[in-house]
Order: structure tokens, then sequence, then C-alpha cells
């Protein structure tokens, strides 16, 4: 025996993301390089969970102590039937990604939410009293739209493809948050006064879409004084959106750190403890530099 390792010892506290599939995610890397940088005694993995699986493993997860457990597709609406309590931003998106351990079972929260907020926040902007402008109805977008009710925003203009689904959305945000929230469709958003930031949650410029934007117009950003583009998207790094923004001279931030930011959240959540900015930027930091070299 060349070495003795004893970083994982009897007092390691274990952590989780559960998903199916699960193997591929980035999180084990984000909370294990955290662990690192705090001297936390922890290990986080991965561990595949199948859908008619998910109750056994969520009631052995809690036998076992597993102090907390990241929530991936396709458990982020079924998991919370297993929960002994669930936080009001999670119900109102109605899905849960993050579980933290209690005695009596384990609590519900959705840190998409702060994760987006954190992005925003950490990059010199705020939402209150902003006029926001989202592209997308559906799950991230469901989230984005929360952030931006709970933060103060002045205005959530929704846009989507099905104005239908966008009116279901602002409503809700409108009934839980008090906030003014308008319903439209992806051609109708040249029609608006102004807009001081934007957020992306639809697939355009990801995937099969690759260079393309949801904003067809580039004279748009100047025209509405558009501060900011957020994109969820960061594969790949810069999407069509954000070159036009960052030509226009707009602020353009992909959706990289709200992948980390929403982790850290989840840390917060289960030490019951808040992480100062300097650990935060030295983590996304570290993380940016290790995901465009290694990925």
């Amino acid at each position: 025996m060349n070495s003795i390792n004893t970083a994982v010892k009897g007092t390691t506290e274990v952590y989780a993301v559960i998903g199916c599939p699960v193997h591929h995610s980035f999180s084990p890397v984000i909370h294990n390089t955290m662990a690192a940088i705090t001297g936390k005694d922890i290990i986080y993995t991965a561990m595949e969970v199948q859908p008619d699986e998910l109750s056994s493993a969520i009631r052995g997860a809690h036998a076992l102590g597993i102090r907390g457990i990241n929530v991936t597709v396709p458990h982020k609406i079924a998991v919370m039937e297993e929960l002994c309590h669930i936080d009001k931003n999670a119900r109102v998106i109605n899905a849960v990604n993050t579980l933290k351990y209690t005695e009596k079972g384990y609590e519900g929260y959705n840190t998409d939410v702060i994760g987006v907020y954190y992005a925003i926040k950490n990059r010199g902007f705020d939402i209150k009293d902003k006029n926001v402008l989202l592209l997308g109805a559906g799950g991230a977008g469901n989230a984005c739209a929360v952030m931006a009710g709970d933060k103060g925003c002045k205005k959530l203009y929704i846009a989507n493809r099905t104005v239908e689904k966008a009116k279901g959305l602002a409503n809700t945000v409108s009934s839980n948050y008090g906030c003014s929230a308008e319903a439209m469709s992806l051609e109708d958003i040249y029609d608006i006064d102004a807009v001081d930031i934007v957020i992306n949650s639809t697939v355009m410029g990801f995937g099969n879409n690759i260079g393309i934007s949801p904003i067809r117009d580039k004279s748009f950003f100047k025209a509405k004084n558009v501060e900011l583009v957020f994109d969820a998207v960061y594969t790949p790094w810069e999407t069509q959106l954000l070159k036009d923004a960052a030509e226009c001279n707009v602020t353009a931030l992909n959706g990289f750190d709200m992948l980390v930011y929403q982790a850290v959240a989840a840390e917060e959540i289960w030490f019951d403890q808040n992480f100062d900015k300097e650990l935060k930027e030295e983590l996304c930091a570290a993380l940016r530099k290790y995901y465009r070299e290694n990925l």
C-alpha cells in the first residue's frame, strides 16, 4: 500500500443528485469542488432512480440519513408527493429540485429561482423595479417568471409561441406575487415600449436551433434600452442571442452561472448559511475554466 486515503471517513455526510438518466450530471463536480473550497466534510455523487422506484428511493435515502438531495428529470414533479413540506416558490412553479433532510422527512425547494437571481445579481444587475421580458413559458420559464415576481420586477412580459401558456404563467405570477404580468406572442415583443432585462428560457440557440435567436431584429436591443440579456442555454457557450446582444454593447450572460449558483443555493439551504460573494465568484471562475477546457 503506497498511500492512505482519509478524505472520506465515517463522519463524512453524503449528498446526491437523483434522476434518470443522471450519470452525465455536472452536479458532482460543482458540489465536490465547493466542498474542497469550504472545507466541508461531505461527498456528493449521482444516483440513477427509475420512476417507479422514486418513492422507495426517497424513503430509503431518509432512513440512511442522506442529508441533501438534488432532483432532476423526470422526478421534479413526482417527488413532491414524498415530501413533508414544500417551499412557496416551488409550489408556484410546481417543481422541486432540492431536498433538505429533517427528522420528519425531506423538505422541498426550487433553487433554479435563486440560481437565476444570483447569476444576474452578481453581474451587477437587479430585478427590482425593472421591466423584464421573458422568452418562453416552459419549465425553465416558470422558474424565471417566479424569480422576477418574487424579486419585485416592475413589469413582466412573457412571450411564448403558445400565448395561452404564457397567459397561464402570467396569471400565476400576478396572483402569487402581485406583479404586473402580460402575456404575448414572440412576434409581439417589438411592440413593447422599453425592456431593461431580457431572459431567454426557450431552446432557440441550442441543439438543432444553434444559430437561431428568438429576437430576430438586433435593433430591438437599442430601441428598447436593454441593459442585460440572460440566456439559460450554455451549450454553445455563446448563443446567437448573446452574440447579437454583445454586438449592441449589451451585457450578455449565458446559463452556466445559473447552473452553479442554483447548486450554491442548495448548499445554503442544506447548511443554513449564506456564502459570501467572493466564494461564489471563486467557485464560478474555477468551474467555468474547467467546463470550457474539459467538456
